[in-house]
């Protein structure tokens, strides 16, 4: 009989061998990962460093810009004075034409006629509202 030391360091030379290879194994795979997520780095960094693709976020950039200057214009400075021309009044939103009446829309009566827009789609009727596009 073999004394005890013996014994297990027996029973511990397979595990720790067993051990080891996995370990072994686990170490590739982590390096082969790693290879793998720098060639994917550096695919995306080629990519996104092309000429096209900066071309393309300047120009996103400057129309989203340009938006901002065009709208501030249009609501701040150009219908203000529309405003106080004495044909449009100065509830613009609510400009519209209608382009088929609903049901209960009486011509020439100014009861049963639309005087906004709700009226007019709240009646059924189809609208062009050209109002929100002039603020637009």
């Amino acid at each position: 009989m073999s004394p005890p030391d013996e014994e297990s360091r027996n029973l511990r030379t397979p595990l720790l061998h067993a051990l080891s290879s996995r370990s072994e194994d686990l170490l590739q795979a982590g390096e082969e990962a790693g290879k793998k997520a720098k060639r994917v780095w550096s695919g995306f960094q080629d990519f996104a460093l092309q000429d096209n693709v900066l071309e393309v976020a300047v120009g996103l950039i400057i129309a989203a810009a340009f938006t901002t200057v065009v709208t501030s214009f249009v609501s701040e400075i150009l219908l203000p004075p529309l405003s106080l021309l004495p044909f449009i009044n100065r509830n613009l939103e609510e400009k519209f034409a209608v382009l088929r009446k609903g049901p209960h829309y009486v011509p020439g009566d100014p009861h049963n006629g639309y005087n906004t827009l709700k009226q007019a789609l709240d009646d059924g009727a189809v609208v062009l509202a050209y109002g929100y596009e002039l603020l637009a």
